[in-house]
């Protein structure tokens, strides 16, 4: 079909949502964006790109940029409390590199601003999408109407567009509560502990360090619910003092951003002219750090599969067939890693750490590929074409 001739709407200016609007300019599509954060350069703390990710980015020149503001890292190490290997990386190391998210965000809100064919609107909150093309935003206390040929769902976990549409969607109660801040200091572990108290990582990022934890036991949950920094501080220096300076250099509650996991699945990714891509299609467990890496994944097949198609009909339904099955493998082995990783009861851990990952080491094969869904090449030669 010729991308050229469609009118497309993408609600959702993160990641996803940004990388879907630039692939489709650049193929020729007029574009306009709502995204309803009025200034999203400042939001989120950090996020590491995988080589599928990176892939996608470097096609539409974003190369350079990347190289500049992130930090290369390995595949993390797991390790337990005392620093005892669980799982070593798979073989040859894949790449990643790790953001400050509003430095990524702030190269994609970049290069959507330099594309003539993008139409950009922020603070422009979608109320309803039909599957017919109409899209029903709120901007200022305004009610405004956009139509379109194709509507992209870009728009995360609590998507506008999903609950718009038929797409038989199902959402699983919020899991362990997660915590994430930026510091500002040097003093990443560059691993990831699986603890008696839950999940605690560190990574390099551009001018300091991103941390992240997990709420695995209730005196960890207790702290967050009463908004106890220094409690929160003695579990963790107790389970594992490598978390000590780390959460000294918060400053306040406040820098701590808070979620509760949300696992979304889809039957159907497509209804009449609205698609979902990224968290509105697949919410999954962050424990394979693919979920803005699958999103970008998604943006790239979207626009394969409709340059192949003969109408925009049968490209939505081969991008759907293409990538439900490919994500649903991925978000089920990060489930499965996050209820490994969350166990806190020490017989139980015992059992993980002495028998089930031995064996799962011996036995399981080199799942990188599958966990990456695309070959690298592939996805650079889409956004090149």
């Amino acid at each position: 079909m010729n991308i050229s001739q469609l009118h497309v709407l993408v609600v959702g200016g993160a990641t996803g949502g940004a990388a879907t609007a630039l692939l489709l300019a650049r193929a020729g599509a007029r574009v306009t964006l709502l995204e309803k954060v009025a200034q999203p350069r400042a939001v989120g703390a950090g996020i590491a790109l995988a080589e599928n990710g990176l892939a996608v980015l470097e096609s539409f020149g974003l190369g350079p940029a990347l190289a500049a503001h992130g930090r290369a890292v390995a595949i993390p190490l797991i390790v337990d409390a005392r620093g005892r290997r669980l799982i070593a990386p798979p073989q040859p190391t894949p790449q990643v590199r790790m953001f400050r998210r509003n430095a990524l965000q702030g190269l994609l809100l970049d290069a959507l601003a330099a594309e003539p064919r993008i139409e950009r609107h922020f603070g422009a909150e979608v109320v309803t999408a039909e599957r017919d093309g109409r899209v029903t935003a709120r901007v200022d206390g305004r009610t405004v109407e956009h139509r379109a040929d194709l509507i992209v769902g870009a728009d995360g976990v609590h998507s506008r567009v999903r609950a718009s549409g038929r797409f038989d969607a199902r959402e699983r109660p919020p899991g362990i509560p997660y915590l994430r801040a930026l510091v500002d200091i040097d003093a990443a572990q560059g691993v990831e502990a699986w603890t008696g108290a839950g999940i605690f990582g560190s990574f390099a990022v551009e001018g300091g360090t991103y941390f992240f934890a997990s709420a695995g036991t209730r005196a960890c949950r207790r702290a967050i619910e009463q908004r106890d920094l220094e409690g929160l501080r003695a579990v963790w220096a107790r389970t594992y003092p490598p978390s000590i300076p780390l959460l000294a250099a918060v400053r306040s509650f406040d820098d701590l951003i808070l979620n509760r996991v949300l696992r979304v699945e889809c039957r159907q990714w497509v209804d009449g002219c609205l698609v979902l891509l990224g968290d509105a299609a697949h919410a999954m467990a962050p424990n394979l750090g693919q979920g803005a890496n699958s999103a970008l994944v998604d943006a790239a097949v979207l626009l394969d599969e409709l340059r192949r198609a003969p109408d925009l009909a049968a490209g939505l339904d081969q991008y759907q067939q293409r990538r439900r099955p490919a994500v649903a493998d991925v978000a089920r082995t990060s489930a499965t890693m996050g209820a490994l990783a969350e166990l806190t009861n020490p017989v139980a851990r015992w059992l993980r750490d002495r028998l089930l990952l031995p064996l799962a080491s011996r036995l399981g094969g080199d799942r990188t590929s599958r966990v990456m869904q695309e070959k690298t090449a592939t996805l650079l030669a889409i956004g090149r074409a």
